[in-house]
């Protein structure tokens, strides 16, 4: 792997530098020097500056835009009075490219110059205002750029690293507090009248963890064919992915509530209020495709783009699929260098979460899912304690305790034992692929 991640400390490791500046006859030479000790350091096909980089009969706008896009830091010349200067009619390109900056997640350094400050958020247009919340570098500081060059340099290697999966200590304690107030509620607020009531509303909640637990098992002893369908899946670009995974599973979906519905068990005065539910269900799933869509065309465009922390199997063997076809559309070396190393970083995390003890687990990742199931399950026991406190027959609760316990772990265990597998394969296929990458195997 060292012919891949080990890099000249000059190389830059993804897009490149972008310099925003005003022109100006007193700045350009600074401009010019800046650009020439910056690509000296990182190399010129990884530094842009407008003047020196586009070629002659170049539409700029184009060009502007491409190299923005690529472009890992941009470095914001900014000057006495530059706030004063920056217009928002659409042709200040100073004011578009810190626009597009912000909207991209580029990371911006401000480069103070002599008599400079950086500008408050009220000085600046409502559509950059973030812009003076950026930590800025003063040239008075640094005349040789030195450290600012070495600002640059670390800013891809922090960028692909991947933060710990952060634990939850105040998980357990939270859901022994709601579960405790969800199993006293029923107990000191049900009325004596409500016995059967709370009995249907015990023996409905079991039920429902009983039918979550089987559906967990089944995935759970479904996994290696559910793991190829996935890997298959990944295989194509999002366009693809949504009309023939996505779109045919919601029509499938609402296709069965339908049929439920319309069915001759459903009373016809409650057909109406289903109808509802479903068109909001549906309008509600084409939503959730559409956003995703959304979000993996943004990836795609703009790739290589970070993951979201913490990192979750499925967004891993993603952006493995995209790597793998990067590689073989552009041949973009440095991209395919950073996206390798945020990838192993990546992989190194998801083992390691695959590692952790089933308490750890279960608090750091389904956190919301330790409180639902503490609240649901309490509350459940405490229905049944209610309808059996007048005849004092306290075994029946103490029964459906033990099984409402003995389905939660069964529960819990097959959904352990899935993540453990799944976060070690998918760990395994990024070094693997990655290996592949290096050697250039097909």
């Amino acid at each position: 792997m060292s012919r891949i991640v080990s890099v000249p400390l000059r190389s830059f490791d993804m897009g490149g530098i972008f310099i925003n500046y005003r022109r100006h006859d007193e700045r350009i030479a600074f401009v010019r020097t800046l650009y020439a000790r910056l690509a000296a350091r990182f190399g010129e096909n990884n530094v842009f500056l407008d003047s020196a980089t586009i070629g002659h009969g170049r539409r700029y706008p184009n060009q502007l835009r491409r190299h923005l896009g690529r472009a890992d830091v941009v470095v914001v010349v900014v000057h006495a009075g530059w706030a004063k200067e920056l217009k928002t009619d659409g042709a200040d390109w100073v004011h578009n490219e810190i626009r597009w900056a912000l909207a991209a997640g580029k990371t911006i350094i401000p480069l103070l110059l002599d008599a400079a400050k950086m500008p408050r958020a009220s000085e600046l247009p409502r559509t950059i205002r973030e812009f003076a919340h950026f930590q800025a570098h003063r040239v008075p500081d640094d005349p040789g750029h030195a450290q600012l060059c070495e600002k640059i340099a670390d800013e891809p290697r922090r960028r692909a690293s991947i933060g710990e999966t952060p634990a939850r200590p105040w998980a357990g304690p939270l859901a022994l507090l709601l579960g405790t107030a969800a199993f006293a509620a029923p107990v000191l607020l049900l009325p004596a009248g409500a016995t059967e009531i709370a009995v249907y509303a015990s023996v409905t909640a079991t039920v429902v963890l009983f039918v979550v637990m089987i559906a967990v098992a089944l995935v759970s002893m479904g996994r290696r064919p559910i793991n190829a369908a996935e890997r298959l899946a990944q295989d194509f670009d999002p366009t693809r992915y949504y009309l023939l995974v996505g779109m045919p599973a919601g029509i499938v979906l609402v296709g069965v509530v339908v049929a439920i519905v319309f069915s001759s068990p459903v009373e016809p005065e409650i057909r109406p209020l289903l109808v509802f539910i479903t068109g909001v269900a549906a309008m509600y799933l084409v939503f959730l495709v559409l956003r995703q869509y959304k979000v993996e065309k943004f990836r795609e465009d703009h790739w290589p783009v970070r993951l979201k922390e913490p990192v979750k199997p499925a967004p891993v063997r993603r952006e493995l699929e995209r790597l793998v076809r990067k590689h073989k559309a552009t041949g973009d070396v440095q991209r395919v260098r950073w996206h390798i190393r945020h990838l192993e970083n990546a992989a190194d995390v998801l083992a390691r979460d695959a590692s952790r003890g089933r308490w750890s687990w279960l608090t750091a990742d389904q956190t919301v899912e330790l409180l639902v199931c503490a609240v649901w399950a309490s509350a459940a026991v405490g229905l049944m304690t209610s309808a059996a406190l007048p005849a004092m027959r306290l075994w029946v609760p103490a029964i459906a305790l033990a099984v409402i316990a003995l389905i939660i772990w069964a529960t819990v265990e097959a959904a352990y034992r899935r993540q453990h597998w799944v976060r070690h394969t998918v760990a395994d296929e990024v070094h693997a692929q990655i290996q592949r990458i290096q050697d250039g195997s097909p």
